[in-house]
């Protein structure tokens, strides 16, 4: 419930649009609370509330008029109210204009159970797709409809259940497992040869579930829940083999570097890139780094794995002490195995030098402000690339990397648009004045004009 009633709240501001992230709805018995309504209803009427558009100044002086989504007003009559007090024979429920922003979907019409949650700053009801609201079919029987409809029969106990699940990439049986339950009462089980479990007839209160495994298997750390009466809390675990690949990052002269973000990779011919990330993490402050808990499999392991940065003067590097990925050494890791002493040890960390850069409008005067880019030529899609902003001259200065090949670009916005400028190819030497560049691009990615396919905008 507090997931549900904080989805609420965030989808309160129509203006804003979210992407839509839930675990998805739990158990019908896991629903009832406090907190929320639940209705069987008809959707007589919906009214769509939009925020009124915004005017913004364009990069080219024009004006453009935004329309953010809102959200809509259903108004249901109640056919049947399992939850939640009935104050009139309709009821309105509020849900997002967009399913990106997880809508519900609503028919005029048609016949639905809705969970709401009320929205504790305006009163209001809110539901989503995130929820059990979901469409009756017309004559046939609703297996939530039925639950709740014997709600009041049921004796006044709870329950935890849930399913261990195979180990992932195993072929044999689970390890042994045994779930311990503390709280309001204590117990232990062992998962049957499906890997259920299941606690019944626990009075309501707090609970701590976990999953004991034997050496050489991970698993979720401890769940908490709150029962109510007659509730339930369906609670999964999925274990996996508690492999490790681990070692330590120093530079040239064998200095541990903390800080250096590092992945595990393992080669997939179906990826756009060749590689599947399996983890991803930085170095800690003695330069040591662990993945874990990791499958069985054959992986390669990169330091510096973004490429160079202001405060990282390194390649990529790969164990075996390459910057190639075709010249890394493999790492096979077996089942619950571990691969200690996996060190990189980074090259002479380059000399960093002042490059000068200008940048102008389309009519030559200076684009203030304009965000200038060096994009290495290995490390075009770096997250983290040099930049400066252009002063009212127009100029910026960047710190870049001594006999380095670069792009330089230039982004200007405003309002729907983007302009850019570039790309220009340079070579980093200290103290070089670049050509100038001018915004005469109608889109902001101006590293897009390398590929062969692109297509400017019209």
């Amino acid at each position: 419930m507090q997931r549900l009633l904080l989805l609420a709240a965030l989808l309160l501001t129509p203006a804003l649009t979210y992407a839509c992230t839930c675990a998805g709805p739990g158990p019908v018995c896991s629903a009832p609370s406090p907190s929320e309504v639940i209705l069987r209803g008809r959707v007589v009427q919906q009214t769509l509330i939009s925020p009124p558009d915004e005017s913004v100044e364009n990069v080219d002086g024009s004006a453009s008029a935004i329309h953010s989504p809102g959200y809509y007003r259903v108004r249901l009559s109640v056919l049947e109210m399992f939850a939640g007090e009935l104050r009139t024979q309709e009821i309105d429920i509020l849900t997002n204009e967009q399913s990106s922003a997880c809508g519900f979907s609503f028919v005029t019409g048609s016949e639905y159970i809705v969970f709401a949650s009320t929205n504790q700053q305006t009163n209001e009801l809110w539901t989503s797709h995130c929820t059990r609201t979901h469409e009756l079919e017309p004559g046939k029987e609703d297996a939530d409809v039925s639950w709740l409809r014997g709600l009041a029969a049921l004796p006044r106990v709870a329950t935890i259940y849930g399913t261990v699940f195979p180990v992932a990439g195993s072929t044999g049986p689970n390890p042994l497992v045994t779930i311990d339950l503390r709280g309001s009462q204590s117990r232990s089980a062992v998962p049957d040869q499906n890997g259920r479990y299941a606690f019944p007839n626990l009075s309501p209160g707090d609970y701590t579930v976990s999953a004991v495994m034997p050496t050489g298997f991970a698993i979720e750390e401890s769940r908490s829940v709150t029962l109510v009466e007659k509730g339930c809390s369906q609670i999964d675990f999925r274990p996996r083999y508690d492999g490790h690949i681990r070692g330590v990052v120093t530079d040239s002269d064998g200095r541990a570097l903390p800080e250096i973000f590092m992945a595990l990779q393992r080669r997939d011919s179906n990826s756009a890139t060749g590689f599947t990330e399996i983890d991803l993490k930085n170095t800690g402050f003695d330069g040591r780094y662990d993945f874990a808990p990791i499958p069985p499999g054959d992986y390669l392991v990169s330091a510096n794995h973004l490429g160079p940065s202001l405060t990282r003067p390194y390649p990529r590097f790969y164990y075996g002490n390459t910057e190639s990925d075709a010249d890394a050494v493999t790492i096979h890791l077996v089942a619950s195995g571990t691969a200690d002493n996996i060190d990189v040890r980074l090259p002479n960390a380059w000399k960093a030098v002042p490059v000068h850069a200008r940048v102008l409008r389309p009519d030559g005067t200076p684009a203030i402000g304009a965000d200038v880019y060096a994009y290495d030529l290995k490390y075009l899609y770096s997250g983290d690339p040099p930049r400066a902003n252009a002063d009212a001259q127009g100029r910026a200065t960047l710190s870049l990397y001594e006999d380095r090949a670069y792009y330089l670009v230039s982004t200007i916005s405003g309002g729907t648009q983007q302009r850019c400028a570039g790309p220009l190819k340079f070579v980093a030497r200290e103290g070089v004045t670049l050509s100038a560049i001018t915004i005469e691009h109608n889109w902001g990615n101006c590293l897009a004009q390398l590929d062969s396919e692109f297509q400017p905008p019209r």
